[in-house]
Protein backbone atom coordinates (compact mmCIF):
# COMPACT_ATOMS: atom_id res chain seq x y z
CA UNK A 1 0.00 0.00 0.00
CA UNK A 2 1.96 3.06 -1.33
CA UNK A 3 1.50 6.15 -2.35
CA UNK A 4 -0.68 4.87 -5.70
CA UNK A 5 -3.61 4.03 -3.31
CA UNK A 6 -3.52 7.50 -1.61
CA UNK A 7 -4.69 9.01 -4.65
CA UNK A 8 -7.89 8.03 -6.64
CA UNK A 9 -7.82 9.08 -10.58
CA UNK A 10 -11.54 9.23 -12.57
CA UNK A 11 -12.41 10.83 -15.67
CA UNK A 12 -15.13 13.56 -16.37
CA UNK A 13 -17.77 12.06 -19.05
CA UNK A 14 -16.28 15.08 -21.16
CA UNK A 15 -12.32 13.58 -20.79
CA UNK A 16 -13.68 9.96 -21.41
CA UNK A 17 -15.59 11.40 -24.70
CA UNK A 18 -11.62 13.28 -25.70
CA UNK A 19 -10.06 10.30 -24.79
CA UNK A 20 -12.23 8.67 -27.58
CA UNK A 21 -12.31 11.72 -29.89
CA UNK A 22 -8.20 11.10 -29.48
CA UNK A 23 -7.83 7.65 -30.39
CA UNK A 24 -10.52 8.36 -33.37
CA UNK A 25 -8.44 11.19 -34.43
CA UNK A 26 -5.16 8.87 -33.75
CA UNK A 27 -6.91 6.40 -35.93
CA UNK A 28 -7.27 8.49 -38.60
CA UNK A 29 -3.72 9.07 -39.56
CA UNK A 30 -3.34 5.76 -40.57
CA UNK A 31 -1.35 4.49 -37.48
CA UNK A 32 -1.29 0.69 -36.89
CA UNK A 33 -4.26 0.03 -34.16
CA UNK A 34 -1.24 -1.73 -32.35
CA UNK A 35 0.46 2.17 -32.44
CA UNK A 36 -2.35 3.87 -31.08
CA UNK A 37 -3.32 1.16 -28.13
CA UNK A 38 0.47 1.44 -27.31
CA UNK A 39 0.39 5.45 -27.26
CA UNK A 40 -2.71 5.41 -25.05
CA UNK A 41 -1.57 2.76 -22.45
CA UNK A 42 2.17 5.35 -22.15
CA UNK A 43 -0.97 8.32 -22.07
CA UNK A 44 -2.85 6.26 -18.96
CA UNK A 45 0.56 4.59 -17.49
CA UNK A 46 1.85 8.34 -17.39
CA UNK A 47 -1.32 9.70 -15.92
CA UNK A 48 -1.53 7.11 -12.91
CA UNK A 49 2.04 7.69 -12.57
CA UNK A 50 2.68 11.57 -12.48
CA UNK A 51 -1.32 12.51 -11.35
CA UNK A 52 -1.51 9.52 -8.86
CA UNK A 53 1.96 9.85 -7.14
CA UNK A 54 2.07 14.04 -7.61
CA UNK A 55 -1.66 15.10 -7.56
CA UNK A 56 -0.85 18.69 -7.13
CA UNK A 57 2.05 18.61 -9.73
CA UNK A 58 0.98 20.98 -13.14
CA UNK A 59 0.09 24.63 -13.14
CA UNK A 60 -2.61 26.09 -10.78
CA UNK A 61 -5.35 27.36 -13.26
CA UNK A 62 -7.28 30.24 -10.69
CA UNK A 63 -8.98 31.41 -13.96
CA UNK A 64 -11.01 28.08 -14.06
CA UNK A 65 -11.73 27.28 -10.57
CA UNK A 66 -9.88 26.26 -7.38
CA UNK A 67 -7.71 23.44 -7.32
CA UNK A 68 -8.11 23.28 -10.77
CA UNK A 69 -4.38 22.46 -12.96
CA UNK A 70 -3.03 22.42 -15.98
CA UNK A 71 -0.55 19.38 -17.08
CA UNK A 72 1.20 18.20 -20.36
CA UNK A 73 1.85 15.21 -22.09
CA UNK A 74 3.57 15.42 -25.43
CA UNK A 75 1.22 17.43 -27.61
CA UNK A 76 -1.60 17.13 -24.98
CA UNK A 77 -2.69 19.49 -22.31
CA UNK A 78 -5.44 18.16 -20.06
CA UNK A 79 -7.38 20.26 -17.00
CA UNK A 80 -7.69 18.37 -13.53
CA UNK A 81 -9.34 18.94 -10.54
CA UNK A 82 -7.83 17.70 -7.18
CA UNK A 83 -9.96 17.63 -3.99
CA UNK A 84 -10.39 14.99 -0.87
CA UNK A 85 -7.98 12.85 -1.95
CA UNK A 86 -9.53 12.40 -6.08
CA UNK A 87 -8.46 13.69 -8.87
CA UNK A 88 -10.61 14.26 -11.90
CA UNK A 89 -9.68 14.79 -15.10
CA UNK A 90 -12.14 17.00 -16.31
CA UNK A 91 -10.88 17.74 -20.02
CA UNK A 92 -7.76 16.79 -22.76
CA UNK A 93 -7.05 18.29 -25.83
CA UNK A 94 -4.10 18.67 -28.19
CA UNK A 95 -2.25 21.97 -28.41
CA UNK A 96 -2.14 22.71 -31.74
CA UNK A 97 -6.08 21.66 -31.68
CA UNK A 98 -8.28 23.67 -29.09
CA UNK A 99 -11.22 21.75 -30.52
CA UNK A 100 -9.86 18.27 -29.58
Amino acid sequence: MGNMSDCHIVFSPRAKQRLEEIADYLFQQNLSNQFVIDYLNQFENWLMLVVGQFPESGRLMPELGENIRRLSYREYSFIDRYQRKTVEILTIYRENLPGL
